[in-house]
């Protein structure tokens, strides 16, 4: 979700702000008011002293406690987040970008957000037609753009992201926000009525809402609520959220028909991150075509019982047309441009025959910034079909630590190119160094995906693994040597370099279950051969020989009721509430190419994360191998049971890893089973020691693993992680027999 680009998960805490009411505070306090004021922030700085003289007469409280109104409102939530069944409308969209401050690292801020560092001052204006299906499926399409400079996708993306939010819902964006209204929100909001307005015969309560503790999981603002209904009637909320401030107003409709639809949006944002500043303001209006609802609200219609997710916070721009014509615009618009903005059009045509006229020079200039932007970051170029992206020779995020192997540095290229039905070859490149072993590894994965609608892939591996030696081999030597007086371990044994190929062909029988079958062929020879006359010949020819082994394998991947995402042909899994089930059996055929190994290994695996609501989740993943059928030496390479060399992203699938525990652990048993599980929440232990930290920490994380083999009956592992979109972190302690053995660091970057 792989990985979303911080921008669009920022603009998307907008959005979830955009009917929650913001967090996080800014300055002395917040707003001085409940909307933009005129030439509001025009220096890009906050109000101090918000809400000064701001509240009832304490009597007037008491008669109205702003709780018993609150809970009316997430009562009544619980039927108006499923009244809607859908709802079609025009969206105009009018944005403005200003650069207050700028240096020479602002060529890498466009990696945190959308900027374009050669426009200083531009606004534009956005026409999209988009709908809404609950609970949270949105479809923008735009349909006319223009500007005093174009924006990119990114600022596209930015500008109508923060309008996917549903107001009633519990938590917004992948329970990135705990809202005001969630069942259990008293946990984490405190609320105070500040006055009570009759507008055109309605009675309008004002609840201003804070966070109890420090985080951009929480908002704050204010909640305008009709008496009666206890719908919301608009949403002033402001919060922190990664590299930005922003405040977000949202009012609705008054009309039965219109109460939870949102009429008008305001958004302000400002980027501060290495010594840049960077303002966005956007100011949204809704004309709605069509308007579905239920039967009444709170009733038991059913569900969205498809599968299908395809349609789920898209967004349609590519072939967007450029709309010059001012009368076009003039009739979109429901308030009009300000001088500023007049004048940004008005020069438009004089810059774009300036940064014609500025020659050759200037184009030299802005190629060799590209050029440095490209050590420094990842690249991707785009030809027709073909795709190439690049990690960057510089790249911090290819950099990483942990105990073990000490300083990790890798680089690596995805190439891909596109048929038609969406067919596509791909090709992944990849090459590390691993600082403290002094050891480098490679790997090259080829992919031909045929029927991408079912994830039908054939594909071909090569590359190097963990160089290690078998626990039959010395078992064996330990064997021959027990009337001896020769030690095992004086016998300098050396690691054996492990190369490999893969063939596998992988395809969905039915929705969430694949099949996979191929075969591997391993190839092992010593790093150096062993000359010690006081040997046997038995014991020299197990140590110095090669050892390959030609292993066909047999597997599946099983995930119930598995939501997907059709884009065109292809195929992608979202998410499932059920576990994930693999299973893999393999076996070694001795005498093809020269095949030495004639042993079985039977793996299992179940993994799933589990959300637990209030933005807490539990991970866990269990698995458990064997080696049966053992005719031959052989070198034990489970596949769910393995070392990995270099740090994976924060989000990298579940864990489901020992961080402490010595490589040749991993090789040394032809049994094992594991147990991991994570419990991810934004409110561990930050909360109570540093509550600033938690400013800046999305999760927290805390692990336990258990691992029994052979060899190491009872192997323990803990483990306190945190992170968020700059980096991840995380200490992890090992114990034997619950007696402590070994404690180490992991460190990976995420900025880039």
């Amino acid at each position: 979700m792989r990985k979303h680009s911080v921008i669009i998960a920022l603009l998307s805490i907008a959005a979830i702000s955009c009917r929650l009411l913001a967090g996080g505070t800014f300055a002395d306090g917040a707003f001085a008011g409940d909307s933009f004021a005129d030439g509001a922030f025009a220096d890009g700085t906050f109000a101090d002293g918000a809400f000064a003289g701001d509240s009832l007469p304490r009597s007037k409280q008491e008669a109205l406690p702003a709780d018993s109104i609150m809970k009316l409102v997430i009562e009544s939530a619980v039927s108006y987040q499923d009244y809607l069944t859908s709802a079609e409308t025009e969206i105009y969209i009018k944005g403005r970008t200003e650069i207050l401050k700028q240096n020479q690292l602002i060529r890498l801020a466009h990696h945190l957000f959308p900027v374009d560092r050669r426009v200083k001052d531009m606004v534009f204006e956005i026409v999209s037609d988009s709908k809404f299906e609950p609970p949270d499926i949105f479809a923008h399409n735009l349909r006319a753009i223009n500007g005093s400079s174009i924006p990119n996708r990114k600022k596209q993306q930015e500008a109508i992201s923060f309008l996917n939010l549903n107001v009633y819902a519990s938590t917004a964006y992948n329970d990135a926000i705990l809202l005001p209204v969630a069942a259990k929100a008293f946990h984490y909001y405190d609320y105070r009525l500040m006055d009570v307005n009759d507008s055109t015969g309605l009675k309008i309560y004002r609840i201003r809402f804070l966070p109890k503790q420090v985080s951009q999981k929480l908002i704050s603002g204010y909640l305008h609520v009709v008496d009666g209904t206890w719908t919301i009637d608009k949403v002033d909320m402001s919060g922190k959220y990664a590299f930005a401030d922003f405040n977000l107003v949202m009012t609705y409709g008054r009309g039965f028909n219109r109460f939870n639809l949102p009429e008008t949006a305001d958004f302000y944002v400002k980027y501060e991150v290495l010594g840049n500043a960077v303002v966005n303001s956007y100011h949204s209006r809704f004309r709605y075509k069509s308007v579905v609802w239920s039967e009444e609200a709170g009733s038991k219609r059913k569900r969205r019982h498809s599968l299908d997710m395809s349609n789920y916070y898209t967004l349609s721009s590519d072939t967007v047309p450029i709309i010059p014509d001012s009368a076009y615009w003039r009739r979109k618009r429901d308030r009009p441009l300000d001088r500023e903005e007049e004048t940004l059009y008005r020069h438009v045509t004089d810059k774009r025959l300036q940064q014609t006229d500025s020659g050759i020079d200037n184009a030299r200039q802005y190629l060799n910034l590209k050029l440095t932007e490209k050590f420094v970051n990842s690249y991707t170029f785009d030809y027709k079909t073909t795709r190439i992206r690049y990690s960057g020779l510089l790249n911090p995020s290819q950099l990483g630590y942990s105990k073990f192997n000490g300083v990790t540095y890798r680089q690596r290229v995805r190439l891909s190119k596109d048929f038609k039905n969406d067919k596509q070859i791909r090709l992944h490149p990849e090459i590390g160094f691993v600082f403290k072993r002094k050891e480098i590894y490679w790997k090259l994965l080829g992919e031909w995906e045929y029927l991408p609608e079912r994830f039908g892939i054939v594909s071909l591996l090569a590359g190097n693994g963990n160089q290690t030696y078998s626990h039959s081999m010395t078992t064996f030597i330990n064997e021959q040597l027990k009337d001896s007086l020769i030690d095992a371990d004086d016998l300098g044994l050396q690691y054996f370099r492990h190369y490999y190929f893969e063939l596998k062909n992988r395809i969905e029988l039915f929705n969430g279950f694949q099949l996979i079958a191929g075969f591997t062929y391993n190839n092992r020879s010593p790093v150096k051969k062993i000359k010690n006359p006081n040997l046997s010949p038995e014991i020299l020819d197990v140590a110095n020989s090669d050892y390959n082994d030609f292993t066909p394998t047999l597997g599946f991947r099983y995930t119930p009721r598995q939501y997907y995402r059709m884009d065109g042909k292809r195929k992608s899994y979202v998410y499932s509430y059920y576990p994930t089930l693999s299973a893999e059996f393999a076996r070694a055929a001795p005498g093809v190419w020269k095949s030495k190994g004639d042993f079985t290994r039977i793996e299992a695996d179940m993994h799933q994360s589990i959300s637990l609501g209030m933005l807490r989740r539990l991970n866990y993943h269990i698995s458990a191998g064997m080696y049966t059928r053992q005719k031959s030496t052989y070198f034990a390479d489970f596949r769910y049971f393995t070392r990995r060399n270099f740090p994976d992203s924060w989000d990298d699938q579940i864990g489901g890893i020992f961080n402490v525990l010595e490589r040749d652990r991993f090789n040394a048993s032809d049994k094992y089973a594991q147990a991991h599980f994570m419990f991810q929440s934004p409110f561990i232990f930050l909360q109570f020691y540093k509550k600033q930290a938690s400013r800046y920490v999305f999760f927290e994380r805390l692990y336990l693993s258990q691992l029994w083999t052979p060899e190491l009956p009872s192997f323990t592992e803990i483990g306190y992680g945190i992170g968020n979109h700059i980096f991840n972190a995380g200490l992890f302690a090992g114990f034997e027999k619950h007696r402590y053995r070994s404690f180490g660091v992991k460190f990976a970057f995420e900025l880039f």
